[in-house]
């Protein structure tokens, strides 16, 4: 019989991180296409300006999914990677949260990025709290 430290990966953790990382990819490639002149739905007002939303979105997105995948292996480093990148998308979403919290009338439900705030403050929030009850297995 082995004493051996078996790693158990969570797979579904590791999925969402991913899959979050594509959304977020998805919308700053939406948000950079009125940059060059292409149309996008109406109710897009991209964020130009140094860097711009788009890409932030982007770059958090590529993270998200180098992460997730490095998660899938029990990296060390994709562990703190994924810490770092949850924290901010807390304090990226936490300001719109609190606005609609306080005064519910100004969120747009037509307007889906605005679903993608909530999921990354979620998926921060909670991601968090079980990186940090499972790091043992980082170890």
């Amino acid at each position: 019989m082995s004493t051996s430290k078996v790693k158990g990966s969570s797979g579904l953790f590791n999925i969402l991180l991913i899959a979050l990382g594509a959304v977020f990819i998805f919308k700053g490639i939406l948000e950079f296409l009125p940059v060059i002149g292409i149309l996008v739905p109406p109710g897009w007002d991209p964020v130009i300006g140094i860097g711009g939303q788009w890409l932030l979105s982007i770059v958090l997105g590529i993270w998200c999914l180098i992460s997730g995948i490095g998660l899938f292996k029990e990296a060390e480093w994709a562990m703190g990677q994924a810490l770092v990148l949850l924290s901010l998308m807390v304090v990226i979403t936490i300001n719109a949260i609190l606005s609609w919290i306080i005064n519910p009338g100004i969120f747009d439900f037509a307007y889906w990025p605005n679903y993608i705030i909530i999921l990354a403050f979620c998926m921060g929030v909670f991601g968090i709290i079980y990186l940090i009850i499972t790091r043992k297995r980082f170890d």
